[in-house]
């Protein structure tokens, strides 16, 4: 009977490590993909505040005479989804140089 348990006993253990292993890899799998997710987010939002820095106040559509300082404001302390908000709204709609006319011709 001792056998029986022992035998028993040791195919959950089995199992069990089985199952704690395939977790622990899709977790490691689910936290690389989050970091990578994540410094591609920082490398986009470091893009969007240089971005920001480096225009002009009137390539800005709305918010006036200070929309360049309400943007940098908005970039530094929203983080989250704003790069995409101004990559949307500004960046995207950034005028075409004569240089870029010219390569596409």
């Amino acid at each position: 009977m001792e056998e029986l348990m022992t035998i028993i006993f040791g195919f959950f253990g089995i199992a069990a490590t089985s199952f704690y292993a395939v977790f622990f890899m899709i977790w490691s799998y689910f936290v690389i993909v989050s970091m990578i997710i994540g410094l591609a987010l920082f490398v986009f939002w470091v893009i969007a505040l240089i971005d920001c820095i480096k225009r002009d106040n009137k390539d800005f559509a709305i918010g006036g005479e200070n929309a360049k300082l309400i943007w940098i404001l908005i970039l530094i302390l929203v983080r989250s989804i704003t790069p995409i908000i101004y990559y949307l709204l500004i960046m995207h709609k950034k005028p075409q140089t004569k240089i870029s006319r010219k390569k596409k011709k």
